[in-house]
C-alpha cells in the first residue's frame, strides 16, 4: 500500500512539475508570452475527471444526475474561467477581470444545468416532488465546489503579470499543501494516538495535523528560498512573517478541505472518489486539500503585495 502510494505520488508530482515548467517556457516574452495555456489544458482535464467522480459519488444516494451534462457544464465553466490566458495582454480596464470570468463560468454552468432540465422535463408521469430542484442543487454544488480551486488558478498564474512569480505562486500552493499531506500521513502513522476527527476521518490524528504544519512550512520554504531563486531566477519579496503565515494558514485550509471531502464521502457511503490511482484513490482524493487552500493562498499572496525582482 505504501509503495503504491509513493509511486503514484512520484509520477503525479513529476508530471505536474514538468508540465508547469513548459507552461513557464510558453509564458516567456521570447516565446508565446502567454502563461497558463498548458495549465488551462490540465485544469480542464482535472475538472472533467473531478466532476465525473462527484457525479458517481452522488449516484450512491437517491437523486441521480446526468453524467454527461454535469461534466460538459464543468468543462465549460473551467474554460470560461481560463479565458484571460488566451490573449497575450488582457485589457487593463477589462470590466470582468480574472474573477469576473470565473463567475461567468459558474453562471454558464448553472444555466446549462437548467437548460437540460427544461429540455428533458416531462410532466406526465410527474417527477417526484422536488426531484428536479434536488438535481439542480447537487449540480450547483459540484460547480461551486470545483470553482473554489479552478477559479483561483488563473489569478495565481497571472499574479502581477509576472510569468516567474505566477509560476512560483502555483508551485508554492501545490508543494506546501501536498508536503503537508505527506508529513501528516507519515507522522500520523508513526506517532498518531489522538484522533482529530474520528467521525469524519478515523485515520487522522492530532499528531499528524501537527506534522502537516511542519510540512506546509517546509514546502513553502523550499519553493521560496530554493526553487524561485535557483531555478526561476526570481526573488519573492515578502516580509519575514509571510512565509510562516503562508505555511500555517494554507495547511489549515488544506486540512479543512480534506475533511470536507471526507464529509461528502461519508454521506454518500464512498471510501474513495475512484480507484484509478493505486494507493491514492481518485483525483478528488488528491485535489481535496487544494480546493480550500487555493483561495487562502491567493489572499496571502496579495495581502503583502510587494513587487518581485525581475
Amino acid at each position: 500500500m505504501l509503495g503504491r502510494r509513493l509511486i503514484s505520488a512520484a509520477v503525479i508530482i513529476s508530471s505536474m512539475l514538468l508540465l508547469l515548467y513548459f507552461d513557464y517556457s510558453l509564458g516567456r516574452p521570447e516565446s508565446l508570452g502567454r502563461p497558463g495555456l498548458l495549465l488551462c489544458g490540465l485544469a480542464v482535464i482535472l475538472a472533467a475527471m473531478a466532476a465525473s467522480e462527484l457525479v458517481l459519488m452522488f449516484d450512491n444516494v437517491a437523486c441521480r444526475l446526468n453524467h454527461h451534462v454535469v461534466v460538459f457544464a464543468t468543462v465549460a465553466m473551467t474554460c470560461t474561467a481560463f479565458a484571460p490566458v488566451l490573449w497575450r495582454d488582457q485589457p487593463f480596464n477589462c470590466p470582468l477581470g480574472h474573477f469576473g470570468w470565473a463567475m461567468a463560468g459558474i453562471v454558464l454552468a448553472i444555466v446549462l444545468a437548467f437548460i437540460h432540465q427544461m429540455r428533458t422535463f416531462n410532466p406526465s408521469p410527474s417527477p417526484a416532488n422536488g426531484e428536479i430542484i434536488d438535481q439542480l442543487g447537487r449540480s450547483a454544488l459540484i460547480f461551486i465546489y470545483l470553482s473554489m480551486l479552478f477559479a483561483f488558478l488563473v489569478p495565481h498564474r497571472l499574479l502581477q503579470d509576472n510569468n516567474a512569480l505566477g509560476l512560483v505562486s502555483i508551485v508554492t500552493l501545490i508543494t506546501s499543501t501536498k508536503l503537508a499531506d505527506s508529513f501528516a500521513y507519515f507522522i500520523g502513522k508513526r506517532f498518531g494516538t489522538v484522533k482529530l476527527a474520528p467521525k469524519l476521518s478515523p485515520g487522522k490524528t492530532v499528531q499528524g495535523a501537527l506534522g502537516a504544519f511542519i510540512g506546509g512550512c517546509v514546502g513553502t520554504a523550499i519553493v521560496i528560498y530554493i526553487v524561485a531563486p535557483v531555478i526561476l531566477s526570481t526573488e519573492v519579496n515578502k516580509p519575514w512573517w509571510w512565509f510562516l503565515a503562508y505555511g500555517i494558514l494554507v495547511t489549515s485550509a488544506g486540512m479543512v478541505g480534506d475533511l470536507a471531502e471526507s464529509l461528502v464521502k461519508r454521506d454518500t457511503q464512498t471510501k474513495d472518489s475512484s480507484s484509478w490511482l493505486p494507493g491514492l484513490g481518485g483525483i478528488l482524493d488528491i485535489m481535496d486539500s487544494l480546493v480550500f487552500a487555493a483561495p487562502v493562498s491567493f489572499f496571502l499572496w496579495i495581502i503583502a503585495d510587494l513587487p518581485a525582482s525581475p
